[in-house]
């Protein structure tokens, strides 16, 4: 990635890009770093990469991460500086200037989610221009070894939903209520069942969507309490690997017992918009090309978006170190890449019937697209 990175340099008139915090709540920087650390170092972007951080962290992240240089905080004296300073945090900003200067940097780039309480105080010493992570868009185009961590990630996400679906198939409707075993299945077991599954593959996940009835008729809704027969349950699992950190990302919907008329309907509808939007991904269409033919599909359907209902959020979004990334299938999305990996998601919403969304993970190609999820589309279980 050199040559991004002096074209990024030199177009930007800049010497080098900070970012200040930790890999495990920003991903630009373990993408850069390879090296996972929850307390705060810093990472100087240029020609070759350089990590600053705590003398306790400096052996481990020489051994683990890919940057070309580890400096400690202690190689720039920060307990003569505390002394100096009184504070730790003044201490912590003064050995950064000096890593800087020794790093020959004058115009410096930072991130727009960069720490505001760093930023005023090197304001003062350098030229500092706030910018696009340089990051964020090489992170879209993904190498093969990164589409196979996704890849692995959505296995153990199809493995979790198909626990979830048989459990569900399992239960026995009693009036407008799921049973099983005597007791109503609720959306918190099924989320445990799918916690426990993922678990048990190596990954994690928060917040796993199992909403059914009204609830689902809000797309993010993460839904309590017993679970409707005769009505639709939307199952939407985002598991990220904790080896690797790469996310995966599936939704499904299932009813269990008699479906009305309406909701196979909706189904009909939303299983046309996805086919239609997978069908239209390659390379070099816009993300909002793709959105405009799942919406098409809708309206020819019927299906127009009104009053806050029917199809009321994109298509979807890429996938890797975070679960909603570049690039988006939205109005206004961008030309997409080969080697990208997005998410088709249309559904429909209606508070007196509920929601359906199907999703499934792909793969854009030069003529195409290659799906990774294998998971069946059954709505009636």
């Amino acid at each position: 990635m050199s040559s991004d990175i002096l074209r990024f340099l030199d177009s930007s008139n800049i010497d080098g890009f900070l970012f200040v915090g930790d890999s495990i709540s920003n991903s630009d920087m373990y993408y850069l770093s390879h090296f996972l650390a929850g307390d705060r170092f810093a990472i100087l972007f240029q020609e070759k990469t350089s990590i600053l951080i705590s003398s306790m962290e400096k052996s481990r992240a020489k051994k683990e991460s890919c940057a070309d240089e580890v400096l400690s905080t202690r190689d720039y004296h920060i307990m003569e500086k505390l002394k100096s300073c009184g504070k730790p945090e003044l201490a912590y900003i003064e050995a950064l200037k000096d890593f800087l200067r020794d790093h020959g940097v004058l115009r410096l780039g930072v991130a727009y989610s960069f720490p505001i309480g760093i930023f005023q105080p090197l304001s003062r010493h350098f030229d500092i221009q706030v910018l696009e992570s340089p990051a964020r868009r090489a992170r879209s185009k993904k190498s093969p070894q990164e589409i196979d961590c996704i890849t692995t990630a959505q296995r153990a996400c199809e493995r979790a939903m198909q626990r979830a679906v048989e459990l569900i198939a399992c239960s026995e409707p009693r009036g407008d209520i799921l049973y099983r075993q005597g007791q109503p299945l609720t959306a918190e077991q099924i989320r445990s069942a799918i916690d426990i599954s993922l678990l048990e593959d190596g990954c994690e996940a928060e917040d796993t969507i199992v909403a059914g009835g009204t609830q689902a008729a809000e797309p993010h809704a993460r839904g309590t309490g017993p679970l409707p027969a005769n009505s639709p349950i939307v199952i939407d699992i985002y598991p990220r690997s904790k080896t690797n950190r790469y996310y995966a990302d599936m939704t499904r919907t299932v009813l269990r017992g008699e479906a009305p008329g309406e909701v196979k309907e909706l189904y009909h509808a939303v299983l046309a918009a996805q086919e239609a939007g997978i069908g239209a991904i390659r390379s070099g269409i816009s993300g909002e090309e793709v959105h405009a033919a799942v919406s098409a599909v809708f309206q020819e359907m019927g299906y127009s978006e009104r009053d806050g209902c029917g199809f009321t959020h994109s298509t979807g979004h890429g996938v890797g170190l975070d679960v909603h990334e570049l690039p988006s299938l939205s109005e206004g999305g961008e030309i997409l890449k080969s080697s990208q990996v997005v998410t088709v998601e249309p559904g429909l919403y209606y508070p007196d019937i509920g929601g359906v969304r199907l999703e499934d993970l792909l793969v854009v190609r030069d003529k195409g697209c290659e799906n990774l999820t294998r998971s069946r589309k059954d709505l009636v279980l």
